[in-house]
């Protein structure tokens, strides 16, 4: 996806950190319902330009893992005390364990099984026993309703408005969704940026099937915001 690579520094503006703030304590009381004065180490897998972190750090000591350099240079700058790592949620092993694990949105960017079930037990073997785990896909099988979404925002120099159009079909455990980016420069100029994404979609019994699999025990769907979340607690 342009957005996660070249396009990286556009992502504030297209997806500002302030619109997180509503998520974040939800988030928060599932991963750590029993913190207390304790502040848990979490482990975001998929953490992009760190727009979820900068709220959920008020309460966790977090690290932060994403594939794409550029976008983990975009959360470095809004976070700097947060550790940063560059790694696939796939097949990420760190040598220590975390009291949560959260894999956000990024989480529907995988589109086999094979992939979900790899993520799930990246997870799995960073988690304390007891630990929580939470999932956040876009959309499950049972949920999907596409639509057709816009917004963006205006810097202090550049501006960017967005147009993203998702596909009605599904196909196998996919789905795609168009966007057009319009961008104005610093200078005043304009540029137009298409971009086409391929997300994964699953139905609630292979998430849980999977979890249990990945070595889960305790697993609630947790209706959000017209989604599904997981969440699982490391057996």
């Amino acid at each position: 996806m342009k957005l996660y690579d070249e396009l990286a520094d556009w992502w504030p503006l297209m997806s500002p950190p302030e619109d997180y703030a509503a998520e974040a304590g939800p988030v928060a009381r599932l991963l750590a319902p029993n913190a207390g004065t304790h502040r848990p180490r979490l482990l975001e897998l998929g953490a992009g330009g760190g727009h979820l972190a900068s709220h959920l750090k008020a309460w966790f000591d977090m690290t932060l893992v994403d594939l794409s350099p550029r976008m983990l240079e975009e959360s470095r700058r809004l976070n700097p005390e947060c550790r940063h790592l560059v790694g696939d949620m796939r097949d990420l092993r760190l040598d220590e364990r975390f009291d949560a694990v959260l894999v956000f949105d990024a989480i529907s960017h995988m589109t086999r099984e094979s992939d979900l079930m790899a993520t799930l037990r990246t997870a799995r073997a960073h988690l304390n026993d007891g630990g929580r785990a939470l999932f956040c896909p876009d959309w499950t099988v049972e949920c999907f309703a596409p639509s057709t979404s816009m917004g963006g925002t205006d810097g202090p120099k550049r501006g960017m408005r967005y147009l993203e159009w998702t596909q009605p079909a599904i196909v196998g455990t996919t789905y795609e969704s168009d966007l057009v980016y319009l961008l104005r420069e610093a200078d005043g100029s304009r540029r137009v940026v298409e971009d086409r994404i391929v997300m994964g979609i699953f139905p609630r019994d292979t998430w849980l099937r999977l979890l249990a699999k990945a070595g889960f025990g305790e697993m609630a769907i947790v209706p959000q915001s017209g989604r599904d979340v997981f969440q699982a607690v490391a057996a």
